[in-house]
C-alpha cells in the first residue's frame, strides 16, 4: 500500500468535504475568490459566482456536504469495500455528466458557473483516484487468494507444426 491507497484517499475526500461544508458556514468567499479558483474560471470561460456570506441557502450546502463526507466515513470504518467498489463508478459518471454539463450548457446559469464546475471537476478526479486504488487493490487481494504454489516447474513442450499436405501424406502412408 502507498500513499494513494484507497483508504488515505477516502479520508482525503471526506476532509475536502468537511472543509466545504465549514466553509459554506464560515465564509464561502474563501473558496469563490480563491485565486487558483478565479485563474481556472477565466481559463474555461466560466460565469463567476457572487454569493453573500449570509445567503440562506450556504447553510442547506453546508448540510448537504457534511452528510457527504458522514456517509463515506461510515462504511469506511466499517471496512466495506464491497460499498466503494460499487458507488465510485456511479459516481463518477454522475459527476463527468455534471462537469460536462457545467461547462456546455450555456443557457442556464444554474449550472454553467464556476462553483457547479470545479466542485464537481474536484469531485471526477478524487472519484477516479478512489477507483483506480480500489481496483488495484481488488487486484491484489485476488492474487493472494489465488496463489498457486508449483514444486517443480512446468517443462515447456514443444509442438512441432505441420501442414495440411504433410498430414495428408502421412494419413496416405498409413493406409
Amino acid at each position: 500500500m502507498g500513499i494513494l491507497s484507497s483508504v488515505n484517499l477516502i479520508f482525503a475526500r471526506s476532509a475536502f468535504l468537511l472543509f466545504l461544508a465549514f466553509s459554506c458556514l464560515k465564509d464561502v468567499n474563501i473558496i469563490l475568490e480563491n485565486p487558483s479558483v478565479l485563474l481556472l474560471t477565466q481559463a474555461m470561460d466560466l460565469p463567476a459566482l457572487v454569493l453573500s456570506a449570509y445567503s440562506a441557502q450556504l447553510g442547506l450546502f453546508s448540510l448537504f456536504f457534511f452528510l457527504m463526507a458522514v456517509n463515506d466515513i461510515i462504511p469506511l470504518l466499517e471496512k466495506n469495500t464491497k460499498y466503494f467498489q460499487s458507488i465510485v463508478p456511479l459516481r463518477s459518471m454522475i459527476f463527468f455528466i455534471i462537469t460536462a454539463l457545467s461547462y456546455y450548457w450555456q443557457d442556464n446559469l444554474y449550472i454553467h458557473n464556476n462553483a457547479v464546475f470545479i466542485y464537481s471537476f474536484c469531485e471526477l478526479w478524487i472519484n477516479f483516484l478512489i477507483f483506480s486504488a480500489v481496483r488495484e487493490e481488488r487486484v491484489e487481494e485476488f492474487k493472494t487468494r489465488n496463489e498457486i504454489t508449483l514444486e517443480e516447474p512446468v517443462e515447456e513442450v514443444d509442438i512441432v507444426m505441420t501442414s495440411s499436405q504433410e498430414l495428408e501424406a502421412a494419413e496416405y502412408d498409413e493406409d
